[in-house]
């Protein structure tokens, strides 16, 4: 029984493609790709913000994240978090067909949680700024590398439209709770 473990231990990383295995990557490829994507998000405006590359997704954080800021009591950020096992970094990380578009993603979070940094928790404003970056990528669609810009666009208005309806919805609780616990014409409050 052993035996066969082992076996299919070693048969099973064989047939892991290497793409899969590149991704492991050093901590100065890791570097390598951050600079990447800082040199397309724009480096006068980002190369100089504190970045930390983590290869563990901490728990407060959603499962999906490419990357976080973290706030202080104000709601300023004090360092932005780039997510190196995400599925993004990991294909930024490996030479592959769409690894430009995988680049560019990984600038327009940077652009997002720049934002973030500088201006504080206002989730849909981060996703504004991220989306005008793509934009600006898209438009300038004579490289094959903003042609990938169309496809995060769509990606980052759904996540944009979520965060505004999370806005909306937290803003309708507060009035509805607001309400049922303002004081009544006769100054009483009602009975819950």
């Amino acid at each position: 029984m052993r035996n066969i473990v082992w076996l299919f231990i070693v048969v099973g990383t064989w047939c892991v493609p290497s793409t899969v295995r590149a991704a492991d990557s050093t901590p100065t490829q890791e570097r390598a790709v951050l600079d990447r994507a800082l040199r397309l998000a724009g480096p006068h405006l980002y190369a100089d913000l504190p970045f930390v590359l983590i290869s563990e997704l901490p728990r407060t954080v959603s499962p999906g994240a490419e990357a976080w800021t973290v706030n202080d009591e104000h709601g300023k950020g004090g360092r932005i978090f780039i997510y190196t096992r995400s599925r993004t970094f990991r294909c930024a990380s490996v030479p592959r067909s769409d690894q430009d578009r995988c680049l560019l993603k990984i600038a327009s979070v940077i652009v997002h949680e720049a934002w973030h940094l500088r201006n504080g928790r206002d989730e849909v404003a981060a996703y504004d700024a991220q989306l005008i970056f793509l934009q600006l990528n898209e438009a300038s669609a004579f490289l094959q590398l903003n042609k990938a810009a169309t496809v995060d666009i769509l990606e980052v208005r759904r996540a944009r439209d979520r965060a505004l309806a999370d806005r909306r919805n937290a803003s309708t609780r507060a009035s509805a709770s607001q309400a049922s616990t303002s004081p009544g014409a006769s100054g009483e409050r009602p009975a819950p």
